[in-house]
């Protein structure tokens, strides 16, 4: 019976024990310090957290890493949900990881896997070396050793805390760049947590500080030449004019000068290289993401795309800009300056229109001739051809029989309906670019056997209509131009890349695309997979982007946005009827009084003498 009562008072007080943990003034000032940066980086932004205890190989734990562990569960547990591993996981369980290690070597047993999606997601380390050692050396050594190991985790952000035996926390990070760029691993005291308090503002302890400078080390830049993403002022096959940076310039290459000028790194720039994207073509084509991959360059640029199908063999950056991908081909124009004269009335009309005024002439001349005998065929065609043109003739011209008054005022009535009817049509002739039909859906460019010229094959697209080649877009738009219409060619290209060709060519460029598009082109920059600069890059490039760098790299180089393309549709509005109320009014009151002088001149004719007297 004493035993059980005594069980029941041990259980009662670690219950008590968790729901009261230990107060701030009787914790270790190592956990004092670690919960401070917690309370401070961590719960703010972040719903999970992993805690990893670790011991070296063949130890116990002791009572303090128990203590320690305890205290931090008690004190986070309330504001974060905690997962704790007394094992090391196979893949790094959250974003935000603290560590409990007693030693080095304790933490050389960690071993990640980090898969694609991990790749891609950045990870911060609160490293709590809980043994303390003798002397500052095996301190540091101790430090250093962890560093490295983080290292090879391609983890910068790391907070190390050590505490001394006077009970002073020291908080410690470390650099991978100097000046003598040779990457060596150099420790840096960032802070000091003495009589409850870090000595230092917070800026000085965060996780992201590490990567801010690159100490004017060389980083060998890989470029693929497309304007207007990547172009170069002058000769890009002389290596002395590519150290010349300022020659490099376009979206992509404003932006890494700028983020060269912010992380303080020198550009070396490489020959310009080709995607050689299709392994169909036996040339034994090196391109650029080959140079990427035998670690020749660090940086890719050159409108790369963030859904490539070579993507997962880099870390791509965030998005900074988005392109249309389209089919390019050839426009002609229907109609020039003066077939555009003819477009008002249909080949029947003219027809029409034409053989009315043989027939004119015709009847005219028999009659003089019957009449006369002498008649004028050029006069009497000249004649013909003024009232249709519009023109008055002189008066002595006007019949004076009274039949072929009437026979020519009803000449100059239709002459009159026609010449309206025409000024209205050519009047929306010239509001309207009249072009040959092109094909709008990419079916439809499949139907009418269009050839693609690309750089490799599209599953889109037959390949019995497709010609590899490793031209550029520049060449391919050349080739393109050269064969007209009628050659039925077509490429994909970047709606940008087009449209700075057709403002370079604008006096003979005839290039247009579809209006149909491919997909959304995500621009990202290629760095090498599991670098280090990843991260900086996207924190610093989102910043670009709010700011609006971007934004004006993009206004300066790509016309795309500020210029209409020759296959938007042209709608055109109607005329309103009211705009020509005056017209209308000046037109009847004309018409009245036309039609009343012609009954009155059909009156003279057959009834009332004087008035024939008076038109005489």
């Amino acid at each position: 019976m004493l035993q059980q009562l005594a069980f029941l008072l041990a259980l009662s007080a670690l219950a008590l024990g968790a729901l009261h943990p230990p107060e701030t003034g009787h914790m270790t000032p190592l956990v004092a310090a670690a919960l401070d940066i917690l309370d401070e980086q961590v719960s703010p932004s972040q719903s999970t957290l992993a805690i990893i205890e670790l011991i070296g190989k063949g130890e116990h734990r002791d009572h303090e890493q128990e203590e320690l562990m305890t205290t931090i569960i008690a004190e986070v547990g309330d504001s974060m949900a905690l997962r704790t591993f007394q094992a090391p996981p196979q893949d790094v369980p959250a974003n935000y990881v603290l560590f409990l290690v007693n030693s080095a070597e304790a933490f050389s047993t960690l071993s990640f896997d980090f898969t694609e999606m991990h790749s891609t997601r950045e990870y911060n380390f609160l490293i709590l070396l809980t043994r303390r050692m003798s002397s500052r050396a095996e301190r540091l050594q101790a430090l250093r050793n962890i560093s490295r190991t983080c290292v090879s985790f391609h983890t910068l952000n790391v907070i190390l805390l050590t505490q001394k035996n006077s009970g002073v926390v020291l908080t410690y990070g470390y650099r991978i760049y100097n000046q003598n760029c040779d990457l060596n691993l150099s420790l840096e005291l960032i802070d000091r947590y003495e009589n409850g308090s870090f000595q230092q503002g917070h800026q000085d302890r965060t996780f992201d500080r590490v990567l801010n400078s690159l100490a004017g080390c060389p980083v060998r830049v890989s470029w693929y030449p497309l304007p207007p993403f990547t172009i170069f002022k002058g000769n890009e096959s002389d290596p002395e004019e590519r150290a010349q940076t300022w020659r490099l310039t376009g979206i992509d290459g404003e932006l890494i000068k700028l983020l060269a000028e912010i992380f303080r790194f020198r550009i070396i720039l490489e020959e310009p290289c080709d995607k050689c994207l299709s392994r169909d073509i036996k040339d034994g084509c090196s391109g650029c993401f080959d140079q990427m991959i035998n670690n020749d360059s660090s940086i890719l640029i050159g409108a790369m795309s963030g859904s490539h199908q070579h993507r997962s063999q880099f870390a791509a950056t965030a998005s900074y800009y988005q392109s249309s991908l389209v089919f390019v081909m050839h426009m002609d124009t229907q109609l020039g300056a003066v077939a555009q004269l003819a477009v008002p009335f249909s080949a029947g009309v003219w027809l029409a229109l034409v053989v009315s005024g043989v027939l004119v002439v015709l009847v005219i001349w028999t009659w003089l001739r019957i009449s006369t005998g002498h008649p004028d065929v050029a006069a009497h065609a000249l004649q013909v051809l003024t009232t249709l043109m519009g023109n008055p003739l002189v008066a002595r011209s006007l019949p004076t029989n009274g039949r072929m008054r009437v026979f020519y005022a009803a000449w100059l009535l239709l002459v009159l309906v026609l010449r309206v009817v025409y000024q209205g049509k050519l009047y929306d002739s010239f509001r309207l670019p009249y072009t040959q039909p092109m094909p709008g859906q990419i079916s439809e460019l499949i139907a009418a056997n269009y050839t693609l010229i690309s750089q490799e094959y599209l599953d889109f697209y037959p390949r019995n209509l497709t010609v590899l080649t490793r031209n550029g877009s520049r060449d391919r738009f050349d080739n393109i131009q050269e064969h007209g219409q009628d050659g039925r060619l077509t490429t994909t290209s970047l709606i940008a890349s087009m449209s700075y060709y057709n403002l370079m060519h604008w006096s003979t460029s005839r290039l247009t695309h579809i209006r149909e598009h491919i997909f959304l082109y995500q621009l990202v920059i290629y760095l090498r997979r599991h670098t280090l600069l990843k991260f900086a890059f996207d924190r610093k490039i989102k910043q670009l982007l709010s700011a609006g760098i971007i934004g004006y790299f993009v206004r300066e180089f790509d016309s795309s946005l500020f210029q209409d393309t020759n296959i938007e549709p042209h709608e055109v509005s109607p005329i309103p009827l009211e705009i020509y109320c005056g017209l209308y009014y000046i037109s009847a009151i004309l018409l009245g009084a036309s039609g009343i002088a012609f009954v009155l001149e059909l009156l003279s004719v057959q009834r009332v003498n004087w008035l024939r007297r008076y038109f005489e």
